[in-house]
Formats: C-alpha cells, structure tokens, sequence
C-alpha cells in the first residue's frame, strides 16, 4: 500500500507533531511533503536521496515526499563522522542530498544537487483544506513494491548493515504493531529512538499512518519527558529498555503515567518485570530485528513467563538451530532463526550477505535461546558474546540477571577476557548506585551461593556508565576492546594455586 496515501487518508489537520523545540499541526506537514515533492521534481535523475539532518522534520517529510514520488529515501545516522558519511554516500552513489548546515562539505560532494533543508519550510501557498486530500476514499497501491527505504542496522556487534524495504514492508509492519497494541487516533505517541533507525521509523509510522498525536525527544531529558508526558497525555510508547530503567522509579512512584509502554532494544530483568506487575503498569516486552520486525510480544499482566521475551506471535515462524542448522527441541539452547511476512526485501546491494543471512527464508538472528512447550522464546546471549571458559558456555544473561539482584548494582556487563589458562576468563563490569569500598567482596559473597563455580567472574571493574549505542542497547564489543587492551591475567592467582 501507497504510504503517503494512507497518510493522506487519516489524517487529522488539527493533529501535532511536537519536539522540544517547535511544532507543527498535519495540515502544515502536508504543505511540507507537496513544497518538497516540487524539489525534488525539479532534477531529472532523482531515484536515491539521502537526507543527513539535526531536523526531524526533515526525515519525517522525506518519509512521505519520497512516498508519494516512489523515490528510495536514504536516512541518515546524524551522529556520524564526515568520514563515515562520504563513506556511505560512496557505497549508496545518491542522485539528490538533503542536508542542515552542520554538514555543507557534502555540497562537493553532488555539484549541484545538493539542497539545504531549509528549502522544507518555504511559506507556500496550498490549500490545504484540499476536498481530494480530505475525502481520499480510493488507497493507492502505486509504488508498493519499489525500493522505498535503505537504514542501517544499530552495528552492536558488527559493521552495520544496508536493510531495504519497501512500501509494501513498512506498510505491514504498520499494522502489524498498529493490531497488536490496539492503536487508535485518540492516542498520543511518544518516540524517543533515532528515525534513521528501523525502530524510530516503526514509531514514526504507527502515528502518522493513523493520525495520531507525535511527540519527539532526541534523546532521554528526565525534565523534558515529566513536561511532555503532563502536557500532551502520552498513551503509547516503545522504549529502550535502557530508558525504561531510567525511568523506573518515576513510573513506579506514578510520577510519570503512560497507558502502554513496550520495551526494545534490549531484554528487561525479571525483577524489572515483576516490579512493574505488582504496580499494575501496563509493560510489554518485545522481540525482533531490523530484518525481521517484531517477533514476540510479552505482557506482565497475562503471563508467568517473566524470563521470557515473550511468547512467538501468530505471523511468524522460530527455529532453533545447533551449528550445523539442524533444528533442536524445545528447551535446547541454539541459535534464533526466524520466518515472517514483516522481512526486508533484502540487504541493499548485498546479494552475498542476504543469502548468508537467509537460512530456507529464515532468518539468522545471531542470537542464542531456546523455546518452552508453549512458544515462549528465551534470549541467552549473543551468539558472539558467548564466554567460553575451560570448555564450558557461559551465558552472559545468566551472569547479569543475577548481579542486578544485588541491590547496589544498576547496571552491568559480564564479558570473557582471553586468559592462558581458561581460554577465556569472566569478567564482570558493574556500575553502582552509591559508592562502597567493600561493593566487591560483598558482591562476590552475594554471587557464591548464586552461581556455578564455573559463573563465578575472575575479576570485577566499578564504573560511573556503561557505553551504549544510541537505542539504548550496551556495546559489548567496545567493552571488550577496553578490558583486552589492559592486558589482565586473571588466572595468575589460580595458576599459583594449582603448581
């Protein structure tokens, strides 16, 4: 289905997109997307554009503009290097770029077919009480299965990937979400993610698509989200679950009311869960991919399944495969292999990656867990993250959803340093709600009776914040890299002990 039809169908022109610094009403929106169609139309050779902006206006319009023109819309990571950018407009190769002043050097880099994005928000005279915008009754299926949106995958583990949709994709992901969480236009949407991200664009979507209020914050403002959420009766969101922590007290206090939130990203711990069951928080928990959508959905209200990640929604098929991609039982640990109608199109010029990727049509997480008997998925690990140590597999999950019951750790990271003797050893990273000169020696007596002897970390570190991407999620790999460079020999003690 034709997304900016769609649009055009539902929408509401008394209806709001807001940020913390300026707003705007649909019907000026709609003034926007028409303004920057006649733009892009200008240039003959138009078929890939790429926007890089600290406007979220920009994105959201090209979104549309890109729609309705049947255009392949590049959205940029705004946070990136010069480097990194000219480096992704090399292997993109765009005919047209959008872009705020902060990156003018990409103005050599296209002569002549490079806009300020400015150019959006001319004063044009459209009216916008249109009667063929207004009483649209016919969608449009034109466009639908064209390339329509290249993003990239977060790259927490590995170099980020070039995911294409289509029209068509974005569309059934649209109701996919829109069905599962009961969205209707009377709803106030927050989204916090990045929108050159797949899961700010399935927010973006979800409002805009159905007429919705939609409120932008760039990024996690305690002030400004306690404003936002009085002001504007937030119903709806999906969160890291990095910000659902952060936000835990105030939403357990009912300082902070949200109808429905969803957690993403990254799992949540069981007693995050149960904390917000016996407060009667309306808390989801989902599972996905940028690939592959959303895969499960976990409600603290209707289940006992707290370790899970929630039970495998009807549209979509798990395997759990064993390094040889035999399919195990129920209760086996392996890797997550997923099936849906929600998948990419495929990896944008990527032919080698999209079939290494793509098992049968199932999709290769990279992800270790397991199912029950019920179809409930369990999450242990990243297949990359797993510490193998003396020959056994520790679960990184398993390491940390025990440390965050010891009631002075907030957050941490188990991670496995190489070491002579253990191949490799476990390390534990934690920060601290207040400080402790003894938080070590009561830590390690806390995990004695917790964990097997094998689990118990070799070495800890009392950090002030734990590096993350910017959904929230923690960057092991960057951890690694920190820890492996100090060069710890964490058996040294041991190895005194055994000769």
């Amino acid at each position: 289905m034709n997304l900016y039809s769609i649009f055009l169908k539902n929408i509401q022109l008394e209806k709001r997109v807001i940020t913390e610094k300026t707003e705007y009403s649909y019907g000026e929106i709609y003034n926007f997307i028409e303004n920057t169609s006649k733009i892009i139309n200008k240039s003959k050779k138009n078929e890939k554009i790429l926007l890089v902006s600290n406007n979220f206006f920009s994105y959201l319009i090209l979104f549309y503009a890109c729609s309705k023109l049947g255009k392949t819309f590049i959205p940029m990571n705004n946070s990136l290097s010069k480097n990194q950018i000219l480096s992704i407009c090399n292997f993109i190769k765009p005919d047209l770029i959008f872009f705020s002043s902060e990156y003018n050097f990409l103005n050599k880099y296209i002569k002549n077919k490079t806009y300020s994005d400015s150019n959006f928000f001319k004063n044009i005279n459209l009216d916008i009480n249109n009667k063929n915008v207004l009483d649209i009754k016919k969608l449009s299926n034109k466009y639908t299965n064209k390339d329509f949106i290249v993003t990239f995958s977060s790259g927490t583990t590995s170099t980020p990937k070039p995911i294409l949709y289509t029209q068509k994709i974005k569309y059934k992901r649209y109701l996919h979400i829109k069905n599962l969480y009961k969205i209707n236009k009377n709803d106030n949407i927050l989204l916090t993610s990045p929108v050159d991200h797949s899961l700010g664009q399935r927010i973006l979507f979800l409002a805009t698509l159905t007429g919705c209020n939609l409120i932008y914050l760039k990024k996690y403002n305690k002030k400004l989200l306690k404003k936002f959420i009085k002001n504007e009766n937030i119903s709806f969101t999906i969160l890291s679950s990095n910000y659902v922590n952060l936000m835990k007290n105030e939403l357990l206090n009912k300082k902070i009311k949200i109808k429905k939130i969803v957690s993403a990203a990254s799992t949540l711990s069981v007693k995050d869960k149960l904390d917000f069951k016996k407060k009667k928080i309306e808390l989801y928990e989902m599972y996905g991919a940028a690939e592959i959508g959303t895969i499960t959905n976990l409600s603290t209200f209707n289940t006992k399944k707290e370790g899970s990640v929630g039970k495998i929604l009807k549209n979509c098929d798990v395997r759990i495969l064993n390094e040889n991609l035999r399919i195990l039982k129920n209760k086996e640990i392996g890797q997550i292999a997923c099936k849906t109608n929600l998948r990419l199109k495929n990896y944008y010029k990527s032919k080698k990656l999209t079939k290494e990727t793509f098992i049968k049509n199932y999709f290769l997480t990279g992800d270790l867990g397991y199912k029950d008997n019920e179809d409930y998925l369990y999450f242990m690990s990243r297949k990359k993250d797993v510490i193998i140590s003396s020959g056994e597999n520790i679960y990184p999950s398993d390491i940390e959803r025990e440390v965050l019951k010891f009631k002075n750790i907030s957050e941490c990271c188990a991670i496995g340093i190489p070491d002579k003797y253990f191949g490799e050893a476990l390390f534990l990273i934690c920060v601290i709600k207040r400080k402790d000169k003894e938080i070590e020696t009561k830590l390690r007596n806390f995990l004695r009776n917790k964990l097997a002897n094998f689990q118990q970390p070799l070495g800890y570190d009392f950090i002030d914040s734990l590096p993350k991407n910017r959904l929230g999620k923690v960057v092991k790999k960057e951890i690694r890299k920190i820890y492996i460079e100090k060069k710890l020999d964490l058996s040294k003690q041991i190895r005194k002990i055994l000769n």
